[in-house]
Formats: C-alpha cells, structure tokens, sequence
C-alpha cells in the first residue's frame, strides 16, 4: 500500500503545472505609483511629486495589506476530511461491509481509517474574493492626502488641501484542485497528504478622482488646479483610469496530516490532528504564505444510529506577517438519510488571538485619518473661515481582529464501497476578512 501513496504522490508532484512567471505581488504596487507618481508629471513644476509621499504610505501599509489578505484566504482554505465511510459487520463470522453516515465535508470525527487502508481523494473549490469586511471589493476606496509642505498640518497652504481618491475596482478569482491521500498505518493513526493547485487571477480598473480644492479657490488664489493627469490648470483633468489583470498558477502550501485516535473510552470518540502547511506555494503570486503553518485539533464523536454529532477544537499557528493566530472550532453532524447518501452541516471558526498581527490600511507612524485645515477664501471685510476636514485613508472598517465564522452545507453519496462523491457550499455568517459570498466544492475519493 505504501507504495501506492509514494507513485499518487510522485506522479502529482510530476504533472501538475509549474508557478507562472508573473508577480502578483506587485500589481497593486504598480497601480498606486502610476496613479500617484507617474501620472502626475503633467501637474506644473515641483506640484507633480507632492503626493509621492502618499504612494510610499500605500507601498509600506496598503499593498502589503492587501496581498496579505488574498494569499492568507487562498492558502488557508479547508481541506475536505478524510473519513472511513464503509465499515464492517463481523456478527456473522463474515466481514459484511455498511455503507454507514459518510461524514463531514471538512470537520474530522474521532475514528482512523485502520491499518493498511487507504483513501484517494481530489477536490475542485471556487473562490469569488468579493467582500471585504462586510463591504463589495471593488466599492472599496483609499483616500491620499497632500505631502505637508509648509507649517505643520495640512491646510495652510491651498495646495494642501487636494485629495486624490482611488477605488480599485479589485476582482479576484481562485480555483484550487486538491489531491489527497491517507494511509492507515496502524489502527489508530492515520498520516496524509494534501497537494493543492491553485489557478488565481486578480483584475479590474482602478480609478483615480483628484478632489481639487485649488481648482475650486483657484479666483481667489489664482493659477487653477495644482495637480491633475492632464489639460490645463484652469482645465484639467481630474480623473485617470489604470487597468490590470494578471493570473498565476502552480503549487499551493502542501498539506501534512496526522491523525491519532485517543486511546480514551466514553461518550465521545476522540483523536488528535496534526496539520502542517509546507510553505510550498509561490509567495510572490499568492500561491502560499511563505511561512509554515500549523494546526492541533482535539476531535471529539459520536455515533448515534445514523445521526454522527462532533466537534473540533485546538489552535492554528499562522507564521506570516498580518496573519494572527487563531483558536479554531468547528460544530456540527452528518445524518445518513438513504443508502450511501449523507447530509452534513457544520459551523467554522476562525478567531484571532493576535491583535497586533491585524491587518491595517495605514502606516501606524501616520494614523488611521488625516485633519486638512481648508482655507476659505477671505470675505470682502474680516478673516477668511477655516473649515476642518478629517480624511480616512480608506471606507474599510478598521478593526484589530478578522474573525471567520462559516457554515459548510454539503452531501457525500457512496455510489460503491469504494467510491465517495461530495458537494458542499461554504457561506459566510459574519464579515470578518476578504471573504466570498458563496464558495462551492466538489470531490470524490477512493478506499482502498
């Protein structure tokens, strides 16, 4: 048998494609220095680099953020279980095999395949990145505010109080094909491995709205816009539009799973797993972390009839930066309801334990906002007024966690003893992180 597992194992190594040539990684990059350096040669004279201040924030804070997000919630998709769904009846004196509950889709139960079985498994999962923290992707925007020229605030100076908005219009799109394999190597422990390829692309057109308060003042203080992508001061161009599209494929982080059962007797059936992520997966292309991950769960089960209750909890390390910890724990049961086909339904948590591994759109030397000073033009006797503004970085809400909570609704049908099929869909009950509406599997495995 175990030969079996190294030829499955060396022969996905072998044929599954290699990383594309593409950095992923630098495509927000590349957006935010055209939109804000590039671009703006065409303002007059020394006008054209005040906002490169601004693109080194977004290089600093808001792209590491952002490519975070993405590559953590690819790599870190569940991997569906692998459970024994054919046992045997030994009451007769001959082994009469029952094709029982067939389990969850990506919780574990407390019971090991057994010694010298062997399960094959491959699975297909579509990933729409389509939310973030509750709010559409591509309604997201970033605000970036002028370099501070003169005294201290923003305001003082008209040019000041220019703003350049930028909604990204992000779309991004993932396929990731899983092959699995678990090998019984004693009644009570179960090693696997899980290869996941990933197909990833992310797109859109960024658009870029310069708010031009010197184009607005610009009879009373002369010279018309100071900064813009085109035309003239008095008229410009105040908007730029920046499309992209790139698309990588190759490895994901390879899975390594251990599962003992506990050699405990009494309502539940208990076991331990060990999961680690191989940092495999092509970091600069969000195909991986970059860094090793771990997870320790404690699985407790019971089998009632054809009703199966359980519960998984323990802890996930997450080695990369802007990527907490988190306690996880996962609820729910699979009920046979006909011959070979079961009904599963579980809750996954994911809550982090590390605030300060939160992922934030700002560079903390600068703070979530920025205060601009406006300067009105002075009225014909008396002072001019100064109307204050506070400019968020972005509509993104700011917060120190992104918990996931998800509930995962599938069916596993055993049309033999050897063969299982699985269809599931992951829905979000809460809006933590970048998350996808709705997120469809489908798979198959084979015992042995």
């Amino acid at each position: 048998m175990l030969r079996i597992v190294y030829t499955v194992l060396l022969l996905s190594l072998a044929f599954l494609p290699r990383p594309a040539s593409a950095q992923l990684d630098q495509t927000l990059q590349a957006v935010f220095d055209q939109i804000l350096r590039e671009d703006f040669e065409l303002s007059p004279g020394p006008h054209a680099d005040h906002f490169i201040p601004a693109a080194d924030i977004a290089s600093r804070a808001l792209t590491p953020a952002l490519n975070n997000l993405i590559a953590s919630n690819v790599s870190s998709f569940p991997l569906s279980s692998t459970i024994a769904g054919v046992t045997f009846d030994f009451s007769t004196g001959q082994p009469v095999s029952i094709i029982e509950s067939q389990g969850p889709i990506f919780a574990e139960i407390g019971e090991t395949l057994g010694r010298n079985k062997l399960t094959l498994g491959a699975s297909a999962t579509y990933l729409n990145l389509n939310r973030l923290r509750g709010m559409p992707l591509d309604d997201v925007t970033f605000n970036f505010t002028h370099q501070d020229i003169g005294e201290p605030g923003l305001g003082d100076d008209p040019t000041e109080s220019d703003v350049v908005n930028v909604a990204l219009g992000l779309d991004v799109n993932a396929t990731i094909f899983s092959f699995a394999a678990t090998y019984g190597v004693t009644p009570n422990l179960d090693v696997g491995i899980a290869i996941p390829f990933i197909n990833l692309s992310m797109s859109g057109t960024a658009r870029a709205v310069v708010q031009s308060y010197t184009l607005f003042v610009q009879d009373r203080f002369g010279g018309g816009a100071r900064h813009y992508f085109g035309g003239t001061p008095q008229n410009p161009i105040l908007t730029n539009e920046v499309p992209y599209e790139e698309t990588a494929a190759g490895i994901g982080d390879i899975a390594l799973r251990f599962k003992y059962r506990l050699p405990f007797h009494g309502l539940l059936q208990t076991a331990a797993l060990l999961d680690v992520r191989l940092p495999t997966g092509d970091q600069n292309n969000f195909l991986g972390t970059g860094s090793e991950n771990l997870r320790l769960l404690v699985v407790g089960s019971r089998r009632i009839g054809n009703f199966t209750p359980h519960i998984n909890a323990g802890y996930s390390y997450r080695g990369a930066d802007f990527d907490s910890d988190e306690f996880e724990l996962i609820v729910g049961f699979d009920q046979k309801i006909g011959r070979g086909l079961t009904f599963a339904l579980d809750v996954l948590s994911n809550l982090d334990l590390q605030s300060d591994e939160a992922i934030r759109f700002y560079d903390p030397a600068e703070g979530p906002a920025a205060t601009i000073r406006d300067q009105s033009p002075p009225p014909p006797t008396g002072t001019g007024a100064v109307a204050e503004r506070v400019i968020s970085i972005s509509n993104v809400a700011d917060q120190n966690y992104d918990n996931r909570v998800d509930a995962a609704l599938g069916f596993r049908f055993a049309p033999s003893e050897q063969l299982q099929l699985l269809a599931n869909v992951l829905v979000p009950l809460q809006d933590g992180g970048l998350r996808s509406t709705i997120a469809p599997t489908l798979g198959l495995s084979l015992n042995f």
